[in-house]
């Protein structure tokens, strides 16, 4: 390899990774002082500094955990050349955080499932804690016949996580895109404080609202923060009342976002603004950030 090229000796600060990889830098840094991942360089002033072998790193990590890997057996997978056979013991590893998590919500134990969500978010990238560990937890609330106990508890507790999360991370940085986030009737809001988790490792100022609006409050509230973008979050299917109502506020707000199976079986135009699952509008939104 040729090191006089200056892209691959160029160095940047942990912003900059968190940037490149998506990953928050409070991950980053759990990942370098607990597992021993990343080896940045220092300044003088002992900032971190880092570079595109980090990026290379920080992806393979990635990889690995999103196939479920413990992060305690990332580093020899890292620096072993075999063939790698993490699919089981990854497997085993999530069903066991599934597990650890849904008998705290049996217990409606606030302590303890405010610490597995703030351990597992710390260590984990939101995308993969969302597939591999919180919907199937909620997917098996939803089956319990307790009249929704356990599963509101579930969702009051990763969204009071959520809040604090953002509201920490609000007094330290300022960050140009804002973006509020808007929950229709009869939706899973958990879905929406994770889509705000991950908007605010990429660099989003992110508002979310604590309960459920109809469709036509959403659409005023919309109107509340002109600078700001909107993502107003449906399921079920609308009529054609407000199809019709969604189909306007869309034309006339051309901040507005909507989201969920009700606008996403809607016939519209605006196909850059409208999607069925909330990967689509995160990166819809990531898109308009770095353009702006």
């Amino acid at each position: 390899m040729n090191n006089s090229n200056p892209s691959n000796n160029s160095r940047f600060p942990i912003r900059e990774l968190s940037a490149r990889t998506q990953v928050n830098t409070v991950t980053l840094r759990a990942w370098e002082r607990r597992y021993g991942l990343l080896q940045p360089e220092r300044t003088l002033k002992g900032h971190r500094l880092y570079s595109v072998a980090d990026v290379a790193t920080i992806e393979r990590v990635l990889s690995l955990v999103a196939r479920g890997v413990p992060l305690s057996k990332v580093k020899p997978l890292l620096m072993a050349s075999m063939p790698l056979d993490a699919q089981q013991q990854g497997t085993d590893s999530w069903q066991g955080l599934v597990a650890e998590l849904i008998a705290a919500i049996e217990l409606f134990s606030v302590t303890k499932v405010e610490h597995l969500l703030k351990q597992t978010l710390a260590n984990y990238p939101v995308p993969v804690c969302r597939e591999r560990w919180l919907e199937p937890v909620f997917a098996e609330l939803t089956l319990r016949k307790d009249y929704g106990a356990a599963l509101g508890f579930a969702e009051s507790e990763l969204m009071r996580y959520a809040c604090l999360r953002l509201k920490s991370r609000s007094r330290s940085n300022q960050r140009p895109t804002s973006v509020t986030l808007i929950v229709g009737k009869q939706t899973p809001i958990w879905r929406l404080a994770l889509l705000a988790l991950e908007l605010d490792d990429a660099k989003f100022s992110v508002c979310l609202l604590h309960r459920d609006f109809s469709l036509a409050a959403g659409i005023e509230l919309a109107w509340q923060w002109p600078d700001a973008y909107t993502v107003f979050y449906q399921d079920g299917i609308w009529n054609s009342q407000e199809q019709a109502q969604a189909g306007s506020a869309l034309l006339e707000n051309k901040r507005l976002f909507m989201c969920g199976t009700a606008p996403g079986l809607m016939q519209t135009d605006y196909q850059e603004r409208v999607f069925t699952e909330l990967k689509g509008c995160l990166d819809s939104l990531y898109k308009k950030h770095l353009a702006g």
